[in-house]
């Protein structure tokens, strides 16, 4: 190694090479040597130095990089003139290389990543690394993934001329794209059903909770045995097997639905105790789409609704769970109930959550586009429009046989279930999509033709449900319509069961309706005030004085006044108890006092004074009250569901024709 001396190093002891004589630092001592000596003694021996490194030449190697970069004695160098002549200026201590660059593409975004290797001027084989363009702009990632071999020459530019030499190799680097997006996707002109595959020309990555999707092998004719069983009460009873059977099938659909307009806007939710066997299902038939069990289900209620907003997202066209709705207290109840909103609208709406980046800038929104099944303890008590986006399917403790069941998991754990729904993604390629317009346009055709349908027989058995109701049923009759074309096309259905499958589906559907229909005006505020109201002066809790009678004295749960006739309410004071009541039974009531009041006097419970909705009284003691007058009989009424008025996007619809026979039961409401 080359040294320079300086004068401060001789002031302890001076050391003149070749004369074997040092001079101890003495006060009287170095006047013996004038300042000039001593420069003179130290330029020769640097300049002897100097003349030794000129003699040993550098190891270079330009064939790394593009010029001005090039590589000296295994350190990365940049080429630079000064004064007309040629210099070298050391960037680091190590060479980084640029083997690969990987385009992550999510179908809605792209996003650029480096694979970086490097050697160290030691020999030490750094780890390589993949970096996204905003670190590779900063360079920061040095210090952070590599430590003290990551460290780089002083500088304000270094850093960045470091990321222009990384990009600037004379080989060619690979470019790779990377999907992280499941389901249809045009590539080329021709259309991929992207799921990680390991025979499969295209690269799909799923991360984290999502990896266990994956499609391993082609399946065989007789593989279609097990799919054909699922519709022949094998280990369940039809009301949950044909719609779980039916929603699995639909999933591949979605990309052309939406196409049509037509997505599916619903959530399929496995309600049952604990034992239920819910988790189970819901992994067997989320193994027609990869390797799933009852313990390492894709998404969970103890995620963040965030999280799970930005993982659905990646699964297009297939089918999701998020298990375990069971909260334990009333703040974990209120956080899931929350998530469980979210999920209703996420699916609901199909639209994603805009956001903005660190700049300001609006980002794509990313909305779910696949569909999802829920487990849950109970029902989630959320709003009317949320419970309509529901799809419920009950489970019961003793309803599954588990020998048979077993055999299922058997078929998932070898890959079968997977394995046909290849064959029936590859069958639907085949048949419909040499002609991709005609396909929607059949699609569309299906569903406004089941869609009408079932809106008649929900009239005709007078089940006044939410608009929503008819759209869903359509869809599941549609995944299962397409599923038995696809084993007709294997000859795995006989001529008189594709009406048999159709007509059992269709009976279950509706009864779900009517039993949705419930729980809907249940749910409904005005309905559920109108049953608290009466509950609170049953108990004795709240208390009404006859109008006529009335003194003026009130004693604690005092809401107002009444005659043969009406209820004359004080609405502030009747708003806050039966929102405590709510409170205390864990129930869901958040509509304010406002909407309340409006929604009394929409569905002429209120009796309006004039244009207001609110009147004022005189007491049977002269005093004035400001009060809502509720008819007493309405209240009755609406407690008892003995009016259901069809909503109006059933009224507008024309009367059925008499070809047209209900079918299920007929159920007065």
């Amino acid at each position: 190694m080359v040294k320079f001396y300086t004068p401060a190093l001789l002031l302890p002891i001076i050391y003149v090479e070749g004369r074997n004589e040092s001079i101890p630092n003495w006060g009287g001592v170095l006047f013996f040597f004038s300042s000039k000596r001593i420069m003179k003694e130290v330029f020769r021996m640097n300049e002897n130095r100097q003349i030794e490194m000129t003699t040993t030449s550098p190891q270079t190697d330009e064939t790394i990089y593009k010029k001005p970069y090039l590589v000296i004695d295994g350190c990365l160098n940049e080429e630079t003139m000064v004064k007309n002549q040629v210099k070298y200026v050391k960037l680091a201590d190590f060479v980084p290389v640029l083997t690969e660059e990987i385009t992550h593409d999510d179908g809605t975004e792209e996003r650029k990543l480096f694979k970086v290797s490097a050697v160290h001027q030691s020999g030490v084989v750094l780890p390589e690394q993949i970096v996204s363009a905003d670190d590779m702009q900063s360079m920061k990632w040095l210090l952070q993934r590599w430590g003290q071999y990551g460290a780089v020459q002083p500088g304000q530019s270094v850093p960045q001329k470091i990321c222009h030499a990384i990009m600037s190799p004379q080989a060619d680097v690979p470019r790779t794209t990377v999907y992280t997006q499941t389901g249809w996707r045009k590539i080329d002109g021709e259309y991929q059903f992207l799921m990680p595959t390991e025979s499969s020309p295209l690269n799909v990555e799923l991360k984290g909770k999502l990896n266990r999707y994956c499609f391993d092998k082609q399946g065989e004719k007789d593989d279609l045995l097990s799919v054909y069983s699922l519709l022949e009460k094998s280990f369940g009873p039809d009301s949950i097997l044909l719609p779980l059977t039916a929603v699995t099938f639909l999933s591949p659909l979605n990309h052309f639905l939406k196409a049509a307009g037509h997505e599916p806007k619903f959530v399929t939710a496995l309600i049952g105790k604990t034992g239920s066997r819910k988790s189970t299902l819901a992994a067997l038939f989320l193994s027609f789409f990869g390797r799933f069990t009852s313990s390492d289900l894709p998404l969970s209620f103890h995620d963040t609704a965030n999280s799970i907003l930005s993982n659905i997202y990646h699964l297009k066209d297939v089918l999701t769970c998020i298990d375990d709705f069971h909260p334990a207290g009333r703040y974990q109840e209120k956080e899931m109930r929350s998530i469980a909103q979210n999920i209703s609208r996420y699916y609901g709406d199909r639209i994603g959550r805009g956001r903005l980046n660190c700049k300001a800038e609006e980002q794509v929104p990313k909305p779910p586009t696949g569909n999802a099944i829920i487990t849950a303890e109970f029902s989630p008590e959320i709003s009317v429009s949320g419970t309509a986006r529901f799809f419920e399917i009950e489970l019961k403790g003793d309803e599954i046989d588990l020998d048979i069941l077993s055999s299922f998991q058997r078929l998932a754990e070898e890959n079968k279930l997977s394995a046909v729904m290849m064959m029936y993604i590859d069958w639907l390629k085949e048949t419909y999509l040499n002609n991709e317009k005609a396909f929607v346009k059949k699609l569309s055709g299906m569903f406004c033709k089941f869609r009408q349908q079932y809106t008649n027989k929900l009239l005709e058995q007078k089940i006044n449900t939410h608009s929503r109701a008819p759209e869903n049923l359509a869809h599941l009759r549609l995944g299962l319509v397409f599923l038995l074309k696809f084993l007709q096309s294997y000859n795995y259905l006989k001529p008189n069961e594709y009406e048999k499958f159709t007509e059992r589906l269709d009976r279950i559907l509706i009864e779900s309706c009517r039993r949705s229909a419930e729980q809907i005006a249940e749910e409904d505020p005005v309905t559920k005030f109108c049953v608290k109201i009466t509950g609170l002066l049953d108990s004795g809790r709240c208390y009404v004085e006859n109008k006529n009678d009335f003194g003026g004295a009130t004693q604690k749960g005092f809401i107002g006044l009444e005659d043969n006739d009406n209820y004359y309410l004080l609405a502030d004071a009747v708003h806050a108890e039966v929102k405590r009541q709510c409170q205390e039974q864990d129930e869901h009531f958040s509509i304010t006092k406002k909407e309340l009041v409006k929604q009394l006097a929409n569905e002429e419970i209120l009796k309006k004074s004039g244009e207001r909705n609110t009147t004022t009284i005189r007491s049977g003691n002269g005093k004035l009250m400001s009060v809502i007058v509720l008819d007493k009989r309405k209240v009755s009424q609406q407690m008892s569901g003995d009016l259901c008025p069809p909503s109006a996007s059933v009224e507008s619809l024309p009367e059925p024709i008499p070809d047209n026979a209900a079918q299920g039961n007929v159920v007065q409401m």
